[in-house]
């Protein structure tokens, strides 16, 4: 063959080769670009950010008829023994269920007062008379300074049951709203339990349906991260120590709503020594405005200070 005809031959070639890897490489570039967009091999989605439960709008839980306090309630909380003095000038008392008996829940309302009813609805208490219906898997870790007490798991229908228990028991005792404790045990590392504020929100919403066809009212207790949440549902709030967390103003959307903000703090505690009366009172401190503030020893005895600008 001609010589001239093989060098043109060999300078086609490898026009027409180069110009078929260039191809090649430009649809292997945009196949894999299309592949990384669309979350495709190995690579997993970009994770999402998390959000807390919409506001909660549940009819089953709002509706019914029972008491709902406007801002601007006195009160006393009595914890530590069973109530023998009602000469503290306040228009609700927050008292234990189980240690009460029926006729001081009447001795106070034949005086034009409210009671709320205290249990722990999110703790086992070995002391309690239906301690015994909890089992061993109903319990997850222990409740940090409270030696004896645990977490329960409250979507355990055994527990569910005895509450449902409870809230019976409260309002065969005339009750006028039950104050349910430790809610919140998804602060607390789940409880040993893996609970989330999912769960408490679920909770909640299964004890204020209760409480409500009872005819009592509900009240939320601290679980600040769920106020918007639940606040439909919610009574009012019992808060302790938002002046020590600095964390006050979680809880005025219950103020707007004109609920009130049963507030407690700790004067003799090592943790709010260093405030003055004034300051855990919430003098010229917008954000305890409206809130019902009581100064009590840790222990929730009788002895109370009512805060005098509340």
């Amino acid at each position: 063959m001609p010589s001239t005809w093989i060098a043109r031959r060999g300078k086609w070639f490898w026009i027409l080769t180069i110009s078929a890897v260039v191809v090649i490489a430009i649809a292997l570039g945009v196949g894999l670009s299309i592949g990384l967009n669309q979350g495709g091999g190995d690579n997993p989605p970009p994770a999402s950010t998390p959000t807390l439960p919409p506001s909660f709008n549940n009819p089953n839980a709002t509706g019914g008829t029972f008491w709902k306090p406007a801002v601007g309630e006195t009160w006393q909380i009595v914890l530590l023994t069973p109530l023998d003095n009602t000469t503290t000038n306040a228009s609700v008392y927050d008292v234990d269920l189980f240690t009460n008996p029926t006729s001081t829940f009447q001795n106070l309302q034949s005086m034009g007062r409210k009671v709320i009813c205290y249990f722990s609805a999110g703790s086992y208490e070995s002391n309690r008379p239906d301690s015994n219906n909890f089992t061993a898997a109903d319990k997850g870790h222990g409740v940090d300074g409270w030696p004896g007490e645990f977490w329960l798991n409250t979507n355990s229908p055994n527990v569910r049951n005895i509450m449902t228990e409870r809230l019976k028991l409260a309002a065969q005792k005339g009750c006028d709203g039950v104050d349910p404790d430790n809610v919140d045990a998804y602060n607390n590392n789940g409880g040993g339990l893996g609970l989330t504020i999912t769960d408490a929100i679920d909770y909640l919403t299964f004890l204020a349906i209760g409480a409500h066809s009872l005819g009592m009212a509900i009240g939320l207790k601290n679980a600040g991260e769920i106020v918007n949440q639940t606040l439909p549902m919610m009574q009012w709030q019992v808060n302790e120590q938002c002046v020590q967390y600095g964390e006050c103003v979680t809880f005025q959307p219950f103020i707007k709503a004109n609920k009130p903000v049963f507030h407690i703090e700790y004067p003799q505690s090592s943790d709010e020594k260093k405030f003055t009366a004034a300051q855990l009172c919430g003098v010229g401190d917008a954000s305890l405005d409206g809130f019902s503030t009581v100064l009590k020893s840790m222990d929730l005895g009788d002895s109370v200070t009512e805060c005098s600008n509340s």
